[in-house]
């Protein structure tokens, strides 16, 4: 992961979100300041801390060799990473409820 190049990015992304958020204060009447602007702050932040937190997370993946191996469990025998009936015992059988 690159620290720098990810500060970098967010550090462009933060300027123009809140270059957005400020166009709408800027735009806001007299009188309504908060209200015509609160959300787009809001919105900017929101926006930015999930892109931040995103692109952290994208970092450390492409950085490590085996994360993405780790994220995605083999195919289990069934093709769907479960374990079919027969590895867990039948209906009825041991360890399930029929056997009461």
């Amino acid at each position: 992961m690159d620290r720098e190049v990810l500060i970098d990015q967010m550090t462009e992304r933060f300027q123009a979100l809140y270059g957005k958020a400020l166009d709408a204060l800027e735009r806001a009447p007299d009188g309504q300041w908060i209200t015509a602007s609160e959300f787009a702050f809001r919105d900017a932040f929101q926006e930015l801390m999930k892109e931040c937190y995103e692109g952290a997370l994208q970092g450390k993946m492409d950085a490590h060799p085996a994360a993405k191996q780790a994220a995605f469990p083999p195919s289990g025998p069934r093709g769907g990473g479960r374990p079919g009936p027969t590895e867990h015992g039948r209906a009825g059988g041991e360890g399930s409820d029929g056997g009461r």
